[in-house]
């Protein structure tokens, strides 16, 4: 009866330590000759970010500075006439 039960154990072991050994030589084997892959995740964004920013500044449309001043004046003397006109209604 124990003879059975010590050869079963002996079995598993063996077993194991087959399993065991495969594995380690395939680990070896794998780290030895490959490459490995790593990814780059901060150069990467900061390319796509370079990337989308060039895109904008093409896509914008460049303005003469004449134009952009009398609109700035128009602008700003029309926030001013409502800022006045809300003040006076609020008082």
């Amino acid at each position: 009866m124990y003879t059975i039960i010590l050869g079963i154990c002996i079995k598993i072991f063996v077993c194991l330590l087959i399993i065991y050994l495969f594995h380690s030589i395939w680990t070896y084997l794998k780290d030895t000759y490959s490459t490995k892959k790593t990814k780059d995740l901060v150069n990467t964004q900061i390319d796509k970010y370079k990337k989308i920013i060039h895109e904008l500044q093409e896509n914008i449309p460049q303005k003469s500075y004449q134009n952009t001043s009398i609109l700035n004046e128009e602008i700003l003397e029309s926030m001013d006439n409502d800022l006045t006109n809300f003040m006076q209604n609020e008082l």
